[in-house]
């Protein structure tokens, strides 16, 4: 009876922290310290077994997408708020109003949580940067929608300064390898799906076409960066609207078609 209650007690502990796809016999063995067989024969086969992971999961409310969701969502609010260096997984647990097993039922460590926001944040992107860039160069006035869509960016950045400045504190915090080929990984696959609606927008004139689609995207990124960390630190007396006019002008010098005419009327 001793053996069976550990057996049991083992599969819970498993069970709040990690997926139930990741748990086998020998896990279960190892924490309830029994042999392997002992715990086959008292929980039955693989099917089974999965079974009542899913079931125990369930029960301990860290099962489904919007358990991981709320993680991820409280994620970003407890970097943010103490950066990457000073969150802590209790931390991001507490915000989210769950139990530090299950933060870690779905992240083995804190760098694979803010990877896990990071992916979400460029899934988010690629899906709404073609829609941006359709309204942009379909305007009547290109430049001027894109000095719209800089001051808007730029009135995002200042309502949480915190934000931009997470990424390059991952970059220089984190020296873990498999965890920068993540983010690398990541990023190709944004840059792909960007590069891609780039080059459709060069097929139909809308850009210029001498310029890889894929170092367009690059650059872009790059300058769209650079901008909003370097806007934190601009001189008090430069405006947001003014800084996104000008930005805005030398950049559409760079992406329009060559040889059409470039017309701007910047805000004074």
């Amino acid at each position: 009876m001793g053996s069976e209650n550990e057996i049991f007690r083992a599969v819970r502990e498993l069970a709040a922290e990690r997926p139930a796809d990741r748990i086998g016999y020998a896990d279960i063995a190892r924490r309830a310290g029994v042999h392997w067989t002992t715990v086959r024969r008292r929980l039955g086969d693989k099917r089974e077994l999965k079974r009542l992971l899913l079931q125990t999961q369930e029960e301990l409310g860290i099962s489904g997408e919007d358990g991981r969701t709320r993680l991820l969502d409280a994620g970003i609010r407890v970097f943010a708020r103490h950066g990457y260096a000073g969150a802590t997984m209790d931390q991001v647990a507490a915000e989210a109003g769950q139990t530090k097993g299950a933060v870690y039922w779905h992240f083995a460590n804190k760098a694979e949580l803010y990877l896990a926001i990071c992916r979400r944040n460029l899934e988010q992107q690629a899906r709404v940067v073609p829609q941006q860039a359709e309204t942009i160069v379909g305007a009547g006035r290109p430049e001027e929608a894109l000095a719209e869509w800089l001051s808007e960016q730029l009135r995002h950045c200042m309502a949480v300064p915190e934000r931009p400045l997470l990424f390059f504190e991952f970059l220089v915090s984190s020296r873990d390898p498999d965890a920068r080929e993540s983010l690398r990984q990541a990023f190709a696959t944004f840059y792909g799906a960007v590069a891609g609606m780039f080059a459709g927008l060069q097929e139909r004139g809308a850009l210029r076409a001498d310029v890889d689609p894929r170092s367009l995207a690059v650059f872009i990124q790059t300058v769209l960066n650079g901008l909003l960390v370097s806007w934190m630190l601009a001189p008090a007396e430069l405006k947001a609207e003014r800084f996104a006019s000008d930005a805005a002008r030398l950049l559409w010098n760079g992406l329009a078609p060559i040889g059409k005419p470039v017309e701007f009327r910047g805000r004074t």
